[in-house]
């Protein structure tokens, strides 16, 4: 596993062992990054305000973060920090020793160890917002998890924020959030959202 873009192109991630946790791959994030990167570049184009480097100066979000893949290769494409919620004991180790070999400090990368919800409640209760989100819940879980996330996610969205949700293939997801594309990627199912402007 590897990234994909930005200044950390090439550099090797490290993945939690056993099956609680499966990384997204590096083609799909790949694939992922191409859809955001297209979608912030028409935001921006929108706006008088066309830009090359898409993600520069965003504050991100990853949800069920694992190893930490998904929001790395936002900072790695120039997101300003990321806040990686994660509780399992193992996919920390790992979430931990790749931000450690990027040399991501705390300023840049904040690991939070507890469940989405407690993180989502704490970043409603202190106004903290994100202008993107990567949601890579276990696909089994996620019926459960959507409506939790459709109470307290559109709280902490900026005006456009973007989210990018991974589910299974025939998982349709329906947050509270304007739909903008749908991709398959295999036995995975990404769709793009955006909160209200």
């Amino acid at each position: 596993m590897r990234v994909v873009g930005g200044r950390w192109r090439g550099r090797r991630l490290t993945a939690p062992a056993g099956r609680a946790t499966r990384p997204t791959s590096d083609r799909v994030r790949e694939a992922v990054f191409d859809v955001l990167t297209a979608l912030r570049l028409d935001a921006a184009a929108t706006d008088h305000e066309a830009t090359a480097a898409p993600f520069t100066g965003l504050s991100a979000l990853d949800l069920f973060a694992g190893s930490g893949a998904l929001g790395i290769e936002a900072l790695s494409r120039g997101a300003a920090t990321c806040s990686f919620v994660e509780r399992d004991p193992v996919a920390l180790r790992a979430l931990r020793a790749n931000l450690a070999a990027l040399e991501v400090g705390p300023a840049a990368g904040v690991v939070r160890a507890v469940d989405y919800r407690r993180a989502l409640e704490a970043d409603l209760a202190t106004a903290r917002r994100y202008n993107l989100v990567l949601v890579d819940a276990p696909y089994a879980l996620y019926p459960a998890v959507e409506a939790e996330l459709a109470g307290r996610l559109p709280g902490v969205l900026c005006p456009g924020a973007v989210v990018a949700v991974e589910t299974a293939r025939g998982q349709v997801v329906a947050l509270p959030l304007a739909e903008l594309r749908v991709r398959q990627y295999g036995d995975t199912r990404v769709t793009f959202l955006q909160a209200r402007s």
